[in-house]
């Protein structure tokens, strides 16, 4: 595998304007960035867990950039990543629903609901420019590892600007976390069982996803050498099934009392196999030297996951109302860490709502980079350089959800400063919170603050009108 890694390394150099031993190359920033699928805003140790153990994580945090109100641009997986890939808005791009759901909702369940959600696109599309893209045509290699869940075979990685894919499926979920690694669809995940030239890998017996994308992505990072990369590492925890390590689950199962607001261990060993493995990569970086010049960026492409996964609540996203699938903030407020070597700023907390929107171009900018792509995330390097910079703090950003899902019904929301209004689209009703003040979501300012909410509302349809958003329709055969 690392001949092939190699091979593309050499290919990629040959087309681009740096080479190795440039003094300019190194002055490019490698940029690593993590994504758990599912974590909740208060899964980790430093944001509040309290069964959880995430110490590699809360290391990390300690001379990081730990963000208080980041917000993921969409409450469910797919559209999230389209977000992150394209610094727009899902709306915008008709990606609301993750992949399996766009493919065609069953029958018996549209006819259930008064309302159709609209029909949305499938596939990321080709023509849109990634990040990968422009970081690549600028002299980096480009490597995503673990989860895409974006398109099908003909819209994977390799065609969106990635040199290097493993571990990637169409499922948004894995048949098991433990070998074979198949997707739901029982299909391989890409390269984990054969390396490049179908050479097939030594007994896996036993092993565990999660170490298994984390050693791929070590592979990559050693042969780089000097080289800039950037390494999409996506994991697939702590996304149901909820499975993990028997002696992890034993050790969080006698951790477990009755105060604590966490009560799942096999959740809490999934949230540890993640923290571990983060802190597998960060040992090898300073291993190999270049901790000193790596951009580290963790996150989670949505809230937490609060359903029952074989009778058990999985998580709980406390103070955070609802979770994933909701607009409340328990479905889109999101953990985010970000470490980078050259903030003179060094550990710092952040509130300023930033969205996976605005991670696009963020890094372009930090990495010297111009973009002159019409996209809706705006930067916040300048937020992370200047503590007093709070031109992003009243920006407005937007959600629109015209979909079903168990915690919640289609709907649209905006926030602005402080205040948030959320849209029901079924009857139209509003509410509005003030949620610097009122995380829980648990005071309805409707009736009290008349004029914020037309304003508020305004706003929402404005932008939703201009992004060309599609809606829900009447449906037809609707039985009560």
């Amino acid at each position: 595998m690392k001949r092939i890694y190699l091979q593309l390394l050499a290919g990629s150099l040959l087309l681009s304007p740096f080479a190795f031993g440039n003094k300019s190359d190194q002055k490019k920033p490698n940029i690593i960035f993590i994504v758990a699928d599912d974590l909740g805003w208060s899964d980790l140790g430093c944001y509040g867990a309290d069964l959880h153990e995430t110490p590699n994580l809360d290391r990390l945090a300690n001379k990081s950039a730990l963000f208080t109100n980041s917000y993921s641009a969409a409450p469910i997986c797919s559209p999230t990543r389209v977000s992150l890939m394209t610094g727009k808005y899902p709306a915008r791009l008709h990606y609301t629903i993750w992949r399996e759901a766009a493919l065609g909702p069953d029958r018996q369940e549209q006819i259930s609901h008064q309302f159709i959600p609209p029909v949305t696109i499938v596939d990321l599309p080709l023509e849109e420019v990634t990040i990968a893209e422009k970081l690549k045509e600028n002299g980096y290699l480009t490597a995503h590892v673990g989860k895409w869940h974006m398109g099908d075979m003909l819209h994977y990685p390799k065609n969106q600007g990635f040199d290097i894919s493993v571990g990637t499926s169409q499922s948004g979920s894995p048949k098991s976390f433990f070998y074979p690694f198949l997707g739901r669809d029982n299909i391989p995940l890409d390269n984990l069982e054969t390396d490049g030239e179908g050479k097939y890998f030594k007994d896996q017996s036993g092993k565990y996803q999660t170490d298994r994308l984390t050693e791929e992505a070590i592979k990559i990072v050693q042969d780089a050498g000097d080289h800039p990369f950037y390494l999409n590492l996506c994991y697939y925890d702590v996304h149901t099934p909820i499975e993990a390590k028997a002696d992890d689950i034993t050790y969080f199962k006698n951790k477990l009392t009755s105060h604590l607001k966490h009560q799942n261990e096999i959740y809490a060993a999934k949230v540890k196999a993640v923290d571990d493995n983060v802190g597998k990569l960060l040992q090898k970086l300073d291993a190999l030297g270049i901790a000193k010049n790596t951009i580290i960026i963790f996150i989670s492409d949505n809230g937490g996951y609060i359903l029952k996964y074989k009778e058990r609540v999985v998580t709980n996203n406390d103070p955070l109302r609802s979770g994933k699938g909701s607009l409340y903030e328990g479905g889109i407020r999101i953990p985010t860490i970000i470490f980078d070597p050259f903030n003179p700023k060094g550990k710092q907390t952040i509130d300023t709502p930033i969205s996976t929107i605005d991670f696009f171009p963020t890094l372009l900018e930090r990495c010297g980079i111009k973009n002159s792509l019409a996209i809706d995330g705006k930067s916040f390097t300048s937020r992370l350089n200047n503590s007093a910079d709070t031109t992003l703090n009243n920006r407005p950003l937007f959600w629109h959800y015209p979909h079903y899902y168990p915690t919640m019904v289609p709907v649209s929301a905006v926030r602005e400063g402080k205040w948030k209004l959320i849209e029901f689209l079924e009857d139209g009703h509003t509410e509005l919170y003030n949620v610097a003040e009122d995380l829980a979501e648990a005071h309805n300012l409707i009736n009290e603050r008349p004029s914020e909410s037309r304003r508020l509302t305004e706003l929402l349809h404005n932008w939703k009108k201009q992004i060309g958003a599609q809606e829900i329709t009447k449906n037809p055969n609707y039985q009560k």
